[in-house]
């Protein structure tokens, strides 16, 4: 992984965050602490993850999670309490962001880093194609789709993606449709 972009309200944050990405591999961490300077940062800096603590000092967060997805070709974490999580998980989960509920539980966000770095490596290589938008649409949102389905049923990264592969084998659908469709709760039970 390249370098990591963190929104939140303060800078003792940081400290949480590295230990997240204890065993991930990155540059450095630029902190940004409102919207306004985290579009900046996209504007000049390449990165491979933003990740939003929410809330941040003035604003939710959400505005942010939403500008990245649509503008960047990075993948897009949203972290929050229960409350605010449940508020906004629909909205952006819709748009390939992952939504993380606090507390985070280490070992699950892991094995979500293990994914992203896979992610992020193939997002960097479609984003040199001349039209990737599908393919890194797809990306996300099956992303978000494995990662919904490790959190609810504690399963690997690997079974999560072959539930994906199935479910849209079964029901004769694309990945973009089939993730998709998981997101809003196509699968209640494994």
């Amino acid at each position: 992984m390249q370098d990591l972009l963190l929104l939140t309200n303060t800078d003792s944050s940081e400290g949480f965050i590295k230990e997240l990405f204890m065993n991930a591999t990155y540059g450095r961490i630029l902190n940004a602490y409102n919207h306004n300077d985290g579009a900046h940062l996209l504007e000049v800096h390449p990165f491979d993850i933003v990740l939003i603590n929410a809330p941040l000092r003035m604003e939710l967060g959400d505005r942010f999670a939403k500008y990245a997805a649509l503008h960047t070709n990075t993948m897009v974490l949203f972290i929050a309490r229960e409350s605010t999580y449940q508020l906004h998980y629909e909205a952006l989960s819709k748009l390939g962001v992952i939504c993380v509920k606090k507390p985070v539980v280490v070992k699950p966000f892991q094995q979500l880093l293990k994914m992203l770095e896979n992610s992020c490596q193939r997002l960097n290589l479609i984003s040199k194609l001349s039209d990737s938008s599908p393919l890194i649409e797809e990306i996300r949102l099956v992303d978000a789709a494995k990662w919904h389905l490790i959190n609810q049923f504690s399963i690997s990264e690997s079974q999560a993606g072959r539930i994906v592969d199935q479910y849209a084998f079964d029901n004769a659908l694309s990945k973009t449709v089939s993730a998709t469709r998981i997101l809003e709760g196509a699968i209640s039970a494994l």
